[in-house]
């Protein structure tokens, strides 16, 4: 049986100098679903190429398993820090354990958590509006979920 471990292991050694990382790996009944990013966005022949480099790697003890290796998505919440650090100074959407929803710009991560920047329009008077921005200092712990805000 091939454990995550070493598929990460060998994806370390298989990417060494080049931007990627593993978001996630799958491994149920049969198939290996692996999830990977690269800092410049990753491209169908970095996924197809990786593929056949784990089968070559693996050889025999892939033979009983479906392979996939693709990319996390555009809306899917993020798993790493790395997804973190290729985000900075995009639009995000945090939801909080609490329910609350936050959406703005990522403009700061560290260890313990993210900075995100909320710009709201609120009423000053009966016909005026105007932006209001505020900071929010979001620990790790509190997030239930942060993910790319996708806009056209």
């Amino acid at each position: 049986m091939i454990r995550n471990s070493d598929i990460e292991k060998a994806l370390e050694k298989l990417t060494g100098g080049e931007d990627f990382f593993v978001v996630d790996i799958q491994n149920k009944k049969g198939k290996i679903t692996v999830f990977i990013d690269n800092y410049k966005g990753i491209k169908l022949d970095d996924c197809v190429r990786i593929n056949q480099d784990l089968r070559d790697l693996f050889e025999s003890e892939l033979e009983e398993y479906d392979l996939e290796v693709t990319s996390p998505g555009l809306s899917a919440p993020f798993k790493v820090y790395q997804q973190y650090e290729k985000n900075l100074g995009r639009k995000v959407e945090v939801l909080l354990k609490t329910g609350q929803k936050i959406e703005g710009k990522l403009l700061d991560l560290d260890n313990e958590g993210i900075t995100v920047e909320e710009k709201k329009r609120v009423k000053t008077n009966k016909k005026k509006k105007t932006t209001v921005r505020k900071e929010h200092r979001i620990s790790f712990d509190e997030m239930e979920y942060t993910k790319t805000i996708i806009s056209f």
